[in-house]
């Protein structure tokens, strides 16, 4: 009689192999859900990075140049009748109460300097310029009556620019006591002599969505200027 042969059988059952599946399924939508976090946080802080590059690059430029506002080395009361006349930048006949600032509002500043020592405004290059907000999106410079070139914001840039969205002032202006003196400044340019320091805010949106808000992320960057020429010069 043939005797019985016992095999040996250690295979996978159906239901394992289906527990196997959906384990591995599990591990992959954990790993894909990680990745996809990671991605996000790369791109939202990517987008923030460029747009606190940019605007702190601005926010520089302007505080230096800002900063030098009634610069005047021969303390020369004469220097400030020397202005150029410029329309577009809101300059007609120098007024030399104002000294280097002969334009201020919330949103515009004309800041003017005898950077060469000359006694005459003009006479070399950056010694009277206008940084303006559009109210839309975007900062503009004009140096010597060149016309505004965007230095910030805008469409096809890194980031816009949404002071007036965001209820911020471009530009604020404090007296000696540090008193707001914003209103007083845009109501009467006789106050513009009174100004000793200036607060720069940048409310910026950047270009590309946050990738968890679905919508720009917004940012406010600003810097303070002592204005110590202004007080200073004749």
């Amino acid at each position: 009689m043939r005797a019985a042969v016992k095999r040996n059988e250690n295979g996978f059952t159906l239901l394992e192999l289906l527990i196997a599946i959906a384990v591995g399924m599990l591990i992959m939508l954990a790993v894909y859900g990680a990745m996809e976090m990671a991605q996000r946080s790369s791109v939202t802080v990517t987008n923030k990075v460029i747009t606190q590059q940019d605007a702190r690059a601005v926010l520089d430029l302007m505080a230096l140049e800002i900063r030098m506002a009634s610069y005047n080395p021969r303390q020369a009361a004469a220097t400030w009748g020397t202005i150029p006349v410029c329309a577009q930048m809101g300059i007609g006949a120098p007024v030399a109460a104002r000294k280097g600032i002969q334009l201020a509002n919330r949103n515009t500043l004309v800041v003017v300097m005898d950077l060469n020592n000359s006694g005459v405004i003009g006479d070399a290059s950056n010694e009277y310029l206008m940084y303006s907000y559009d109210g839309a999106s975007t900062i503009s410079r004009n140096v010597s009556c060149g016309g505004n070139q965007a230095i910030f914001g805008g469409t096809g840039t890194s980031s816009n620019v949404t002071n007036a969205a965001a209820g911020l002032f471009l530009f604020r202006y404090f007296d000696r006591l540090d008193n707001d003196i914003t209103a007083a400044v845009e109501a009467s340019q006789a106050q513009i002599a009174n100004i000793r320091r200036v607060l720069i805010t940048i409310v910026a949106d950047t270009e590309q969505n946050d990738p968890n808000l679905q919508q720009p992320r917004r940012m406010i960057y600003s810097t303070n200027v002592i204005v110590r020429n202004h007080a200073l010069s004749p």
